[in-house]
């Protein structure tokens, strides 16, 4: 756990590791496949943060959602356990893809008053042909429809989002689909990267770099996008 001095909010981890293996990520190779943390001794710790006055507890992981594949359970399930914890006031995620958000976790978003009104859910790419060269796990029609999905029980969350810009052979007109599918979602907040190519990865040898010059023009675009209120009307 790392909790920030002066604070009301604490950080709990509650697994290591990644099993995506995207073609720009190092992380699988670095830090193994997913391990979770043992159920009893994450609710332990929180019971233990909250008795010390903690108001907030942040769920973190190098995946967050991946907790309980290698142990057969759920995260859903960790958080509903977690969310009934006596005398805790919020529960954060600070990460979670679309593919992870389930049924159970939707109505949990539904149901208790103390989970956050906010999820970060990475896109990376609102192009369906680079998303397929960065080996996401996932499609834009997917994520679209679960984020209408959480707005049907929330209609006022707030979803985040991170985006690379300039992934190897990424065409001016894969940007503009990125560009119009971020206007379509309406995120709240864009953190956006330029790619940066990462020694022993896939990506790193891939064809048809971009210009660093493209990038920047690419990264200036899209956080003049989240500047603007960019949530549909």
């Amino acid at each position: 756990v790392i909790a920030l001095p002066k604070s009301t909010r604490a950080y709990v981890k509650i697994q290591d590791g990644c099993n995506n293996f995207c073609s720009y990520c190092t992380i699988p190779y670095t830090r193994g496949q997913s391990r979770s943390r043992n159920r009893l001794s994450i609710i332990n710790e929180i019971k233990t943060l909250v008795k010390n006055g903690y108001k907030e507890i942040v769920i973190t992981g190098i995946h967050t959602a991946h907790y309980g594949l290698d142990i057969k359970e759920k995260f859903s399930d960790l958080m509903e356990e977690i969310l009934n914890i006596e005398g805790l006031y919020r529960v954060r995620v600070s990460s979670i893809e679309e593919s992870e958000i389930d049924d159970h976790f939707i109505e949990l978003l539904a149901k208790y008053k103390n989970i956050a009104n906010h999820l970060h859910m990475p896109l990376q790419s609102g192009s369906p042909t680079v998303l397929k060269r960065m080996h996401r796990k996932y499609n834009v029609e997917d994520f679209i429809a679960k984020v209408n999905k959480i707005r049907e029980v929330k209609p006022d969350i707030a979803i985040t989002t991170d985006v690379i810009v300039g992934f190897p052979g990424e065409t001016e007109e894969e940007f503009l689909e990125t560009y119009k599918f971020i206007k379509k979602v309406g995120f709240s907040e864009l953190h956006v990267f330029p790619f940066s190519a990462r020694e022993g990865t896939l990506a790193a040898n891939m064809d048809n770099q971009v210009d660093e010059k493209i990038k920047a023009q690419r990264v200036q675009k899209l956080i003049e996008l989240s500047n603007e209120s960019i949530r549909p009307q």
